[in-house]
């Protein structure tokens, strides 16, 4: 039998302990792509287990009522979720269904630690906690998830309050990828040694991008979710359209 080249048998090894992620955006609306979306999911998680799935809101349209099909399409794996401006009029529902108490939030998950922000209303009280929270993690990766993107060329733009408030803390402590959606678009930027990505084609109707931002690396007007995964020393994001093609891949380092 053939040796496996070092590296590869290496890369492999590594792999057996990575964390795997799987994230979604603008996911629960009654698309023709919603459900294509869910069953590509579904193949990656049947060939390599997710250990959680991530959402970057609006979970569910037109105003946030849960609906247990779209979940039950999903692997069956531990949703952590952000909510955004659609879920808002059922808030208090997702927070009993996903079992969160509220709608900020953090979850460590061995070499990840992810800081779910609650875009639609950030506050002070809210940045005090992130800031305390960000400060006291000894996770290897650090990564924000919430729902409105400081930076986007999609129709709804980046949120200026929100990048203003947050991109200081971001910076302050090395949090090097940040995950949101409301824009119905697959897009990576990168600002200030920070990697943004937009995974808002979850579910919901795909939109074309506007005014093209100078941070932007990437764009593609294509339903999308992500995968993640991580290690101590890396982290890989791959981003595939519904029929599980990659359409996106980085690779961030210590």
């Amino acid at each position: 039998m053939r040796k496996l080249p070092w590296l590869l048998a290496f890369c492999l090894l590594l792999s057996a302990f990575a964390q795997r992620l799987a994230v979604i955006g603008d996911w629960g609306a009654e698309s023709p792509h919603r459900a294509r979306i869910a069953e590509a999911m579904r193949e990656q998680h049947r060939q390599k287990n997710f250990d959680a799935i991530l959402t970057v809101g609006d979970n569910f349209y037109p105003s946030g009522e849960p609906i247990l099909r779209y979940v039950g399409d999903l692997p069956q794996v531990r949703i952590y979720p952000a909510f955004g401006n659609h879920d808002v009029p059922a808030l208090a529902k997702q927070l009993e269904l996903f079992g969160v108490e509220q709608p900020y939030y953090s979850v460590r998950l061995e070499n990840l630690e992810v800081f779910v922000v609650y875009s639609e209303h950030f506050g002070q009280a809210q940045r005090r906690w992130l800031e305390a929270a960000l400060k006291a993690s000894r996770a290897p990766w650090k990564i924000v998830t919430l729902h409105r993107p400081l930076y986007s060329s999609g129709f709804h733009g980046g949120t200026r309050g929100l990048r203003q408030a947050l991109e200081p803390l971001l910076t302050q402590y090395r949090v090097p990828l940040v995950l949101a959606g409301h824009d119905h678009n697959y897009e990576r930027l990168q600002a200030r040694g920070i990697v943004h990505i937009v995974t808002g084609g979850g579910g919901a109707w795909l939109r074309n991008f506007r005014i093209v931002q100078p941070q932007s690396k990437v764009r593609r007007v294509s339903p999308n979710y992500l995968i993640l995964e991580a290690t101590a020393e890396r982290l890989w994001v791959m981003a595939y359209n519904e029929k599980n093609d990659l359409i996106d891949r980085v690779e961030l380092q210590k």
